[in-house]
């Protein structure tokens, strides 16, 4: 009774396993849409037409570590020495509040950043759009404390959250094509 057990077991193993590998579930962030001969990725900074002072800075910092982190690309420092150049704009940034208290004072906002943001593959006689959104957006949400002095620090907190998770969703957005 072991054996034929043990074969049952190992049968019921293996078809698990042939049906998980053939449903199409992978980890996101893991593949790639883009095309294998492009090696060598300049992140431009980002132009800022929101006003919010030093967010685009922030934005194409995080932007560009989570390439690093990636590893998909050697990340060069000028568009003439890449094959793709991931390039935009930070159309706007809204801070709305979203909770109050008793009386009436905002004491939960959601900071909301819109970007217009493109990759271009540059290996060829001419450029080709490999990806574009012209309304990447992400939002976090924040509290403050309305007799606090600590508002700004809040938002500077919001900010870094906000940039790393633009971060992460706009690269798998680019490799997977979505």
């Amino acid at each position: 009774m072991t054996g034929i057990f043990g074969t049952v077991i190992r049968f019921v193993a293996v078809s698990t396993l042939a049906l998980a590998a053939g449903c199409g579930y992978r980890l996101v962030g893991a593949t790639s849409n883009l095309p294998e001969h492009l090696s060598r990725l300049h992140v431009a900074p980002l132009v800022n037409q929101s006003g919010k002072a030093e967010l685009d800075q922030r934005l194409t910092e995080e932007v560009t570590q989570e390439w690093v982190r990636r590893g998909r690309f050697q990340l060069v420092d000028s568009a003439e020495k890449a094959d793709a150049v991931l390039s935009g704009s930070v159309a706007s940034v809204i801070s709305t509040p979203v909770r109050f208290d008793d009386q009436g004072r905002a004491n939960e906002y959601q900071l909301t950043v819109i970007t217009d943001i493109q990759l271009v593959d540059r290996s060829g006689p001419a450029p080709i759009v490999l990806w574009h959104d012209a309304r990447f957006m992400r939002s976090v949400s924040y509290q403050v404390d309305v007799s606090a002095e600590d508002y700004f620090d809040r938002e500077v907190e919001a900010i870094d959250r906000l940039s790393r998770d633009f971060a992460r969703a706009l690269v798998v957005s680019v490799l997977e094509g979505f």
